[in-house]
């Protein structure tokens, strides 16, 4: 129990200092503000007991964010992001794990002005991850819901349609952390990380 209160705690303040800092820009103007749906596809790995397996599977995600840009010289955005990793079947040693992953997580992006419609960007992120596992295996099964600390690391690039759309192909390598049980006396764990790809449609300006 203290350590899922710590975690809760960890990425609350992981939050409030990534859009903390961009509120008072954001109460003075919502044209900063933006909204960004995604879908994802995300290649995962998973460290089991008794060997690892990679599979592919599809997710969902929301992000809200604003531009620090428009009020500072800085161009970094900041947001706060909800995925859906999927739900995929991973087996090793005898065992199956029937694995779901959401995350919460606070981003922070650097955008790289190239002064045409294209902008790169590289960033980061921290927050929780929740893994939902049911393990089976020697007739017997258990299921443990666990969260974790999660982070992220990657970049992309965003396609300005216009002044209040872009097109975002974003990458990186997120640690989802893991899960731990026995079952028939035996340890069944499991560590996930993934490389994703998302494509987004960013919504700037309200």
């Amino acid at each position: 129990m203290k350590k899922r209160v710590f975690l809760w705690n960890y990425w609350i303040l992981a939050l409030s200092l990534a859009l903390g800092s961009a509120a008072p820009a954001a109460a003075q103007d919502l044209s900063t503000l933006y909204v960004t749906p995604k879908i994802l596809a995300s290649y995962q790995k998973a460290d089991m007991s008794g060997g690892h397996e990679r599979n592919s599977v599809f997710g969902l995600g929301l992000s809200v964010g604003t531009d620090l840009s428009y009020s500072s010289s800085l161009p970094i955005r900041v947001e706060a992001e909800y995925l859906y990793h999927g739900s995929e079947d991973f087996s090793a040693g005898g065992y199956n794990h029937d694995v779901s992953a959401h995350s919460l997580m606070a981003n922070a992006f650097l955008d790289i002005q190239t002064d045409t419609d294209l902008t790169p960007y590289v960033g980061g992120g921290l927050g929780l991850a929740s893994l939902n596992d049911r393990i089976s295996g020697q007739g017997s099964s258990v299921k443990v819901d666990r969260w974790n600390f999660a982070w992220n690391v990657g970049g992309g690039v965003a396609w300005g349609l216009s002044e209040s759309l872009a097109l975002d192909l974003g990458y990186r390598y997120m640690d989802l952390g893991d899960t731990k049980n026995t079952l028939s006396g035996a340890p069944v764990n499991l560590s996930l990380t993934a490389h994703e790809l998302s494509l987004g449609l960013r919504f700037t300006g309200f």
